[in-house]
């Protein structure tokens, strides 16, 4: 039995002030956009919340990606990971 290799989704930054969201997954793409104004805390509760409708898109609800999505954030944040920027000026890849 082989192993099925990780497609990881193709993660874009932008302002999302027009949707009203702070993120939003893109199912048939596998794309995640999430808006550059958030924290880095934040940030990462919304990767996680996106990257579970990519994953289960019609297995959970939304209150329950949710509540998945504050779990796995808290428990990684709890961990110690962290966004980290190489350079001094970094910012995210912004694709317009």
């Amino acid at each position: 039995m082989g192993r099925r290799k990780v497609k990881p989704a193709r993660v874009v930054y932008r302002k999302l002030g027009r949707e009203q969201a702070w993120g939003q997954a893109t199912i048939g793409e596998n794309t995640i956009e999430l808006d550059t104004r958030l924290g880095a805390k934040r940030q990462l509760e919304v990767l996680c919340h996106e990257q579970l409708h990519l994953s289960f898109p019609s297995l959970l609800t939304e209150a329950e990606v949710d509540r998945a999505g504050k779990e796995l954030c808290a428990t990684l944040w709890a961990q110690a990971y962290r966004r980290v920027l190489l350079e001094p000026n970094d910012k995210p890849p912004r694709i317009s």
